[in-house]
């Protein structure tokens, strides 16, 4: 769970650094000053040796695929995760994480030749390259992604005329992440596997007992295949089940949530725009099931708002729970920096009774 999170060089972050962070986290601030990409960072930050997640981040963001020509190419598929989209800057990720301890994760785009030719004496190396594979050094992009922990850990993501690769198989990272898009929709495949998960251990009452805040007359769910999609449907006394997307979207993205969460067992969940969905009156009960995950699975959870009403909810939500562990953090730009202001349960407290800006 992480107490800390640093970020150099990353997407609009010159430098970032985030403290007092709790099991269930809200990051808020005016558009434009990096709540989305808060949460890639800590993405990429738990993937932990994965350079591959760098590849996802576009489709998280709704972009689907981007055309990548190589031939007298200026700029390299990564260009944008740089601050200001300086190449020349290592990215740093720096977090301190209650089971793995500090972690520090560098990112770098390698264009020089020694370098090069470095990660081409590494491919003839590796049992899983063979020549037909070797790197074509015409005109590579190579990106380096560096475990800084215990040493130095190298994973490379390589683009040329034969397409993305990656070089070492990276290890699995050190927890399950999720992340849930506001753009992006969860594979109904995938919804259907982590149901089954849930099934598998006896577990399915969580969500149907969860999925009652948004429809109280659910009394039963199970996976039912139209064709070739198989779909989460819900028994609400009608004659017949009915798909859990009919019920809305409120439905499905709370599902959605639960399903993250209970699939994150020790490990993270990242949600943006965690309002989207939902009527303001069940926000309160949203977070309370949100707060109730969190603490069954010992995930801890980050996600984004633009909405006032979702931040006192949830204040109101862990307020009345046994304990209140959440915490906000309010992404300000000051000149042209930008920082983190926490708030505690009592200095949430005091900017709402005064009706300080907090969004």
């Amino acid at each position: 769970m992480y107490q800390s999170f640093n970020i150099s060089n990353f997407r609009c972050f010159k430098n970032l650094n985030v403290t007092n962070l709790e099991r269930v986290n809200l990051i808020a601030g005016v558009n434009n000053v990096g709540k989305t990409a808060l949460l890639e960072a800590l993405f990429l930050h738990c993937g932990a040796y994965n350079p591959h997640l760098t590849m996802n981040l576009n489709a998280l963001r709704g972009i689907e695929s981007i055309k990548v020509e190589l031939g007298q190419m200026i700029e390299t598929p990564w260009d944008s995760l740089f601050y200001e989209f300086d190449i020349s800057k290592e990215i740093q990720l720096i977090g301190d994480d209650k089971t793995t301890g500090v972690r520090k994760l560098q990112l770098d785009i390698i264009r020089d030749v020694e370098g090069l030719m470095k990660v081409s004496q590494l491919i003839q190396h590796d049992i899983n390259w063979t020549k037909e594979t070797s790197l074509s050094l015409e005109s590579p992009q190579v990106l380096e992604l560096s475990d800084m922990s215990n040493g130095q850990n190298s994973y490379y993501l390589i683009l040329d005329h034969k397409g993305i690769r990656g070089i070492p198989i990276p290890p699995p990272p050190p927890f399950p992440t999720i992340y849930l898009g506001s753009m992006a929709r969860v594979p109904l495949s995938e919804e259907a596997s982590r149901f089954g998960k849930l099934e598998l251990n006896r577990q399915l009452n969580v969500l149907t007992n969860a999925l009652k805040v948004v429809e109280p007359r659910l009394d039963d769910l199970s996976i039912i295949v139209v064709g070739d999609t198989p779909l989460i449907h819900g028994d609400i006394g009608l004659e017949r089940f009915v798909p859990l997307q009919f019920m809305g979207e409120g439905m499905a993205r709370l599902a959605n949530f639960v399903l993250a969460i209970a699939n994150s067992p020790d490990g993270v969940v990242l949600i943006d725009e965690i309002e989207n969905g939902f009527h303001h009156s069940i926000l309160t009960k949203v977070w309370q099931v949100i707060g109730e995950m969190a603490r069954k699975f010992n995930t801890q959870v980050f996600a984004t708002t633009h909405s006032l009403e979702c931040i006192m909810s949830a204040h109101k939500a862990f307020m009345e729970s046994e304990h209140y562990d959440f915490s906000l953090h309010r992404l300000e730009r000051i000149n042209e920096a930008i920082d983190d202001v926490p708030y505690d349960q009592n200095a949430l407290e005091a900017a709402i009774e005064i009706g300080l800006e907090v969004r």
